[in-house]
């Protein structure tokens, strides 16, 4: 942990983003839009073009009371500054399969948002709840740390002993369950914490970019061979995927996409969320009644951006041919130049127009007098006969199995998934697009629906732990019997391949 004494403070003054929104003269423009765009509406990202309307109706509202002097530029010069400026509020990137750019909030920002939130005071501050929480926990961390085998049962046998006795409670009428001011208490700390985890996903996604940039920035300094460089990648990729963050994130994703949780947690938040006192927390925060598609897009997100160094390396393997080395090479030089321009500027703490970024040592002119060329000299026209080959006979060529060759349409396949994302939750597996929509061709369009999974035409999960098994009907190889007319019996294939789920994106 970094210690927080004078320097630190000195340094994080003018370093943090954070205290720059709140020094910021636009500080009260900046504040109210990014907290209406992304805080109130819990939106992870939102379109560009989407952003500058949105910012457009907030200058006019502004212009209604201030007056149109007060913020004079248009509200995609405004977006502009906010983003290109170095130290900017907002990332803009071009999202996969789009061609439209998203904006989002960097993790900094929302900090800030989030501080001027608990500012304001909260209405109702609950500690019951909150340390019945803490004692949980430290109860659990010590039962899940403790290698005493012994300890570890008594443990389990307090707690079961303790359910006997709800039970019996609820049996004989005896447990009259929450208070009003106890379910309130629980679920301000419910809409607390749901939203401090929402927060915190902006910061993952932060913590992997900054890995994959880092990655990124040690294949364009190493000057040594491609299985050097091979090898601080791979050194790069364990260390997300082994790393405390990267762990917790994994176990995060795959108990999310779990069904049983999905249905128990929809259930339980409807049947939550009906109660008389939850209706007073609804009216002001809608952030629990879609909990579950917030979590779900912003997992989603993060799984993406944590895929993406990984992608990166793909790349970089693919472009080591020989047609293009020079040019790498020579791409490679200035991604290492600017690299240590840039460290040199920090170091220097100096602004970057004042460092030069490249010079030449010398110059001269390489002067090719006209008359040293050689004279035009026409090209020659080439004959060709034209005597016709007789041909002997015609060949006899069997083009059946060319004619059987099928087709696999991959854009009714992407229609079939639609389909059944429609008409469920949000997700389906391959297995029940199959039932829905049984294979015509085998074993060839089950790969084609995998090729649609692994190229991210479609937003898809891959589970490698949790096996499927798909059957289809195929058509009988063996002859039929001589002499005799009973049908062949029905021949049906069966395969065992990872768990695919299909995911409804944003958009849709």
């Amino acid at each position: 942990m970094t210690t927080l004494n004078y320097d630190y403070f000195n340094q994080f003054k003018e370093q943090s983003l954070a205290l720059k929104l709140l020094r910021s003269p636009h500080f009260a423009l900046l504040t109210s839009f990014f907290y209406r765009a992304f805080i109130q509406s819990n939106q992870r990202s939102v379109p560009f073009q989407q952003l500058v309307a949105l910012l457009d109706q907030h200058l006019f509202e502004i212009a209604e009371l201030e007056g149109d002097a007060l913020y004079p530029k248009s509200a995609k010069a405004y977006l502009d500054d906010w983003v290109n400026s170095r130290g900017g509020y907002l990332r803009k990137y071009l999202p996969q399969h789009s061609d439209e750019p998203e904006c989002d909030l960097l993790p900094d920002v929302e900090k800030a948002l989030r501080y001027l939130e608990d500012m304001q005071g909260r209405q109702f501050v609950g500690t019951e709840s909150q340390l019945k929480l803490l004692l949980e926990m430290i109860n659990n961390l010590v039962e899940g740390s403790s290698v005493d085998q012994r300890s570890r049962l008594l443990a389990l046998q307090q707690r079961k002993a303790e359910l006997e006795q709800q039970i019996i409670a609820v049996e004989l009428g005896q447990d009259a369950g929450f208070s009003d001011t106890q379910i309130r208490e629980r679920l301000f700390l419910l809409a607390d914490v749901s939203r401090q985890l929402l927060g915190d996903f902006r910061q993952v996604e932060a913590n992997f970019r900054s890995l994959d940039k880092q990655t990124r920035k040690t294949i364009s300094l190493s000057g040594g061979h491609k299985g050097d460089v091979l090898d601080q990648v791979f050194s790069h990729q364990d260390v997300i995927e082994a790393s405390d963050e990267g762990q917790s994130f994994s176990s995060f994703f795959e108990l999310l996409m779990t069904p049983q949780l999905r249905d128990g947690m929809r259930n339980n938040l409807q049947a939550l969320l009906t109660q008389e006192q939850a209706k007073d927390l609804l009216q002001r925060d809608t952030l629990l009644s879609h909990l579950y598609k917030y979590l779900l897009e912003a997992g989603s997100k993060v799984n993406q951006t944590r895929q993406h160094i990984t992608d990166q390396l793909r790349r970089y393997i693919q472009e080591q041919s020989q047609d293009n080395k020079r040019i790498l090479e020579l791409i490679r030089e200035f991604e290492a130049t600017a690299h240590q321009y840039q460290t040199r500027v920090a170091d220097d703490k100096t602004k970057a127009g004042s460092t030069p970024f490249s010079s030449i040592p010398g110059w001269q002119a390489d002067i090719e007098p006209i008359f040293s060329r050689q004279l035009f000299q026409p090209s020659q026209s080439e004959s060709f006969t034209t005597v016709e080959a007789m041909a002997e006979g015609t060949a006899q060529v069997d083009l059946t199995a060319l004619f059987a060759l099928s087709h696999i349409d991959e854009l009714q396949l992407e229609r079939n998934i639609q389909s059944c994302l429609q008409q469920s939750t949000g997700q389906v597996t391959l297995a029940d697009v199959v039932t829905q929509y049984p294979l015509n061709y085998g074993l060839e369009e089950l790969v084609t629906y995998l090729k649609i999974a692994c190229e991210g035409q479609q937003n898809a999960s891959i589970d490698e732990q949790q096996l499927q098994r798909i059957s289809w009907l195929a058509e009988s190889d063996s002859p039929a019997e001589p002499g005799s007319d009973k049908p062949q019996p029905p021949l049906w294939r069966q395969v065992q391949l990872p768990t695919v789920t299909f995911l409804r994106s944003k958009n849709q």
